[in-house]
């Protein structure tokens, strides 16, 4: 596969001045993702067309057999982790009605072959019940986890936690970085060139340093840095981007996570429903995360848009978290209430009627049976 050249800087950033107010301008915001939007469909069209020819290529080579779906065994390297149900229902019936009309690519893998392009073909076949599947075999590349990411990152809409998961991989991998490190490498050089008003400058410069392979970084940021931003801009990405609306996928609960691979839950909608935490709602882990599971469900199956699923998790939020008001006067009333219980001491106990200690007594069992009860339930 042809290797892409590096980004021409300008398609990113239409106009230093209008970056630098990016953060309050809401026009270039929309400028921008449409020139972003611009971008990842024309690198779609050059990676179908750099498939294609690759495909051709290897047809020319060794020509196209029926391999044994048995001996094809998916990539580990495979950015793309969800395959919702109805996506791989739809590529059977096409399958079914048309029949293959382009072979998948795979690597011999041993005994076996390793799949490099076509899984969503291959997850159909075997639904289909097929026994043998039409490939073409390429030699293994030194670098298969950038070539696999490169075949999924422009094309056909890739999960947004599958793609932020990829790119912290293909970083890791070439920058020795932990993965838990990257976010906060990336987010702190974003948010201190936006502070300095420079983002579009220094990007420009790493643009240019990336197109002479030169390793000199811009003298704002550290080595580190550079070599983080230059891969994501290797890769045809906008680093401001990726630290604003991929990252943030990385943290999401466990369970919104699995509602986007295997429900189709949208990036949006998942950070939307993020919001409703154990903190947010006043409730324990357990109890917030069943919460979080019903809406998601009612989101997903009534198929809400980000404006309603933001209101239905704003209305979560205040039925089950008190105002700040109730809640303020709730803590002041407890103040004077353990005020007073403070006041019970051994002297006063001791001259008391034995008969109001026992009322007492009875009152706070009852109240201390009624607050355990509450604390179990939160």
């Amino acid at each position: 596969m042809a290797t892409r050249k590096a980004p021409n800087i300008a398609d990113y950033f239409s106009g230093a001045k209008q970056i630098q107010q990016l953060s309050n301008a809401e026009e270039e915001i929309v400028q921008l993702k449409a020139e972003i939007e611009k971008l990842r469909l024309d690198g779609s069209a050059e990676l179908e067309r750099q498939l294609s020819n690759l495909k051709e290529q290897l047809q020319a080579q060794s020509g196209v057999v029926d391999l044994e779906i048995s001996q094809i065994i998916p990539n580990p390297d495979q950015p793309r982790r969800t395959f919702l149900t109805e996506s791989i229902a739809a590529m059977a019936q096409s399958l079914s009605s048309d029949g293959q009309l382009s072979p998948i690519i795979v690597i011999a893998h041993h005994d076996n072959y390793l799949l490099f392009d076509g899984e969503r073909r291959w997850r159909a076949a075997i639904a289909l019940g097929w026994t043998t599947i039409k490939s073409v075999t390429m030699d293994a590349p030194q670098d298969l986890h950038r070539k696999a990411l490169l075949t999924s990152l422009h094309r056909e809409e890739l999960n947004p936690l599958d793609k932020a998961e990829a790119i912290i991989k293909e970083i890791s991998l070439n920058v020795g970085l932990d993965g838990g490190d990257i976010p906060r490498v990336l987010s702190t050089v974003i948010r201190r060139l936006n502070k300095q008003k420079c983002l579009a400058e220094v990007m420009a410069s790493l643009a240019n340093a990336a197109s002479q392979d030169s390793e000199t970084p811009d003298r704002l940021i550290s080595q580190t840095e550079y070599a983080v931003l230059k891969i994501l801009l290797d890769l045809q990405l906008n680093p401001a981007s990726v630290d604003a609306n991929l990252l943030p996928m990385l943290s999401l609960a466990d369970d919104l996570k699995l509602a986007m691979r295997q429900f189709g839950l949208k990036g949006v909608h998942a950070i939307a429903l993020q919001k409703l935490s154990d903190k947010n709602l006043g409730l324990s882990r357990a109890k917030a995360k069943k919460v979080r599971e019903e809406l998601t469900q009612k989101a997903i199956q009534e198929n809400l848009s980000i404006l309603q699923t933001r209101k239905l998790v704003n209305e979560a939020i205040a039925k089950y978290r008190p105002s700040q008001a109730v809640q303020l006067e709730a803590d002041k009333q407890l103040d004077k209430i353990k005020q007073s219980v403070n006041l019970l001491s051994v002297d006063l106990a001791q001259s008391a009627d034995p008969a109001s200690l026992q009322e007492i007594y009875d009152l706070l069992k009852q109240k201390m049976l009624e607050i355990e009860t509450l604390i179990s339930s939160l």
